[in-house]
């Protein structure tokens, strides 16, 4: 990762995508082709880190950004592919629902006890596997330096930020940060067996600090957040306290439950309320981005 802003003088910018299924993808894709179209530079920004479907749309972003507008369709696809898995018998969306409505320290079962628990029930791909299965829902070419994406050790409950210098397939980071306990195979990678990094936060922003040197020293920060979470007011202010300006997106109101993120039902009402709300903060957004 760059340690110094190639923006020169002006602060360090790190934008933070988060996880929501085939269906957050669909806003989140919306949302930011929406800004960047209005004039928002999301691609250049120092830092961009995803985790789960955030992964998949920051890798379409800083590598393809006009790609950002057949996502959806891709993630039709990756519904459909939940679905079959479902109905064959492979899925466990109660758990997922379980995961995604945890709250810290609300008792029962922690995020890390439900993954290991999936993991004992499916074992987890290969790295081939797991670049076999994303590579044609990825865009093509190398991982680009401003790329991360968030993942979890299931062992140790480690969060990792994926990136350029770990060498890993594009496909197989994408995977490794996808990887839903419930609904999607965790990955082995050299032995280390890796789940979406929702385990520990939907959008791990307080990631982005390690993940880009340059926000050491402080910068502009914005979080992009599919659904709303109390992991936010936490992570906000984490990166407050290092001298980061934080802004914070959260969806409007596009599906029902939990569960209805994996739903290719929902993924036009999703991207029109992407599409929507970009418009609406589009101007505000991008003055605040640009001011040195």
């Amino acid at each position: 990762m760059n340690e110094i802003s190639e923006h020169g003088s002006a602060p360090a910018r790190a934008l933070v995508l988060g996880g929501g299924g085939p269906v957050g993808a669909s806003w989140e894709a919306a949302l930011v082709l929406g800004l960047t179209t209005a004039g928002f530079s999301a691609a250049d920004s120092d830092v961009v880190l995803g985790t789960s479907a955030g992964a998949l749309v920051g890798a379409w972003l800083t590598m393809r950004p006009t790609g950002l507008a057949g996502l959806p369709d891709l993630m039709r696809q990756r519904a459909a592919w939940h679905a079959e898995r479902a109905a064959n018998g492979r899925s466990d969306r109660e758990k997922l629902t379980r995961m995604m409505s945890k709250k810290p320290g609300a008792g029962g079962p922690s995020m890390l006890a439900l993954a290991q628990a999936a993991v004992e029930a499916e074992p987890p791909l290969s790295a081939a596997e797991a670049a076999e299965l994303w590579q044609r829902r990825a865009p093509e070419g190398s991982w680009p330096r401003n790329l991360a994406m968030a993942s979890v050790d299931v062992k140790t409950g480690q969060a990792r930020a994926w990136s350029a210098d770990d060498r890993l397939p594009l496909a197989v980071g994408i995977a490794c940060s996808t990887a839903a306990p419930g609904v999607a195979p965790a990955v082995d990678v050299a032995g280390t067996v890796w789940v979406d990094g929702g385990v520990r936060s939907s959008t791990n922003a307080d990631l982005a600090v390690e993940a880009g040197g340059g926000l050491r020293g402080g910068g502009k920060v914005l979080i992009v957040a599919c659904r709303p979470m109390d992991d936010l007011a936490r992570e906000e202010a984490i990166l407050a306290e290092r001298g980061c300006d934080v802004r914070v997106l959260v969806s409007e109101p596009y599906y029902g439950q939990p569960s209805d993120l994996l739903d290719g039902r929902f993924i036009d009402a999703a991207t029109e309320a992407g599409a929507r709300q970009a418009r609406e903060v589009a101007g505000e957004l991008t003055k605040w981005w640009n001011e040195q």
